[in-house]
């Protein structure tokens, strides 16, 4: 099975401030990995973040030429619920939807339950923990002769570590591990890095890391995938 550096949520980075919030973005990606292209894309976010709960939705998009043709490489499109009635442990829900390919992934979805635990909190900085139960279907383009199945069903437990720090610049983490109920040694360790710095106004400049590691990939995809991306947004 596969999984996408680029279908990634860095969640803490979404959350925003009370009342609604949301940014759009364009970024320039250089590719370590399974892509051998030139690569650019957009992304954006709204976030409805209440005294009860906060709601937000990220959406991705990405656009690669090779060899003088351009076609859309990727995307994702993520909305996730966070019920705050209790300061520390934080129930929450999400849905998602993503391709890669570059990595032979046609299509996936995923739903998933889990706790969030707010280890530290603070004006300017965040530290959180969680665990869900995800079930997760994907489609996958096989070359003739890989033994891994065009199409999969699987419940796994998906793990995640939060740091957020917001002070002149904004400086998020999040880092997952996710691993087949059924088969504890498929394994993804999935994670991303931002550094945003603002320009003018409502204009900032991000840049990010990210990086994939599946242990069971499809035949010719690589176990391992980074991505290095600049990129251009505006804030509201």
């Amino acid at each position: 099975m596969t999984g996408a550096a680029y279908g990634q949520v860095n969640i803490e980075h979404y959350r925003g401030k009370m009342g609604v919030t949301g940014a759009a973005s364009y970024s320039f990606n250089t590719n370590l990995g399974n892509v051998d292209a030139l690569n650019s894309g957009g992304a954006g976010n709204i976030t409805v973040n209440r005294p009860h709960g906060t709601l937000l939705m990220v959406f991705k998009g990405g656009i690669a030429v090779q060899g003088g043709k351009r076609f859309a490489n990727n995307g994702v499109v993520h909305l996730r619920y966070t019920r705050k009635g209790n300061p520390v442990y934080q129930p929450e829900g999400f849905l998602q939807s993503d391709y890669a390919i570059s990595r032979k992934l046609d299509w996936r979805t995923l739903v998933g339950a889990g706790l969030r635990f707010n280890l530290a909190n603070s004006e300017s900085a965040s530290l959180s923990v969680g665990n869900a139960l995800m079930w997760e279907r994907e489609g996958l383009d096989l070359d003739v002769g890989d033994p891994h199945m065009d199409e999969t069903s699987v419940l796994r437990s998906s793990s995640y570590i939060n740091m957020h720090y917001d002070k002149r610049v904004l400086i998020s983490m999040t880092s997952y591990a996710q691993f087949a109920i059924d088969d504890p040694g498929d394994l993804r360790l999935l994670g991303i890095a931002q550094l945003t710095t603002p320009i003018v106004g409502p204009l900032n400049q991000t840049t990010s890391i990210n990086f994939r590691t599946d242990t069971d990939p499809p035949g010719g995809v690589k176990k391992t995938d980074a991505k290095l991306a600049t990129s251009f947004g505006v804030a509201f």
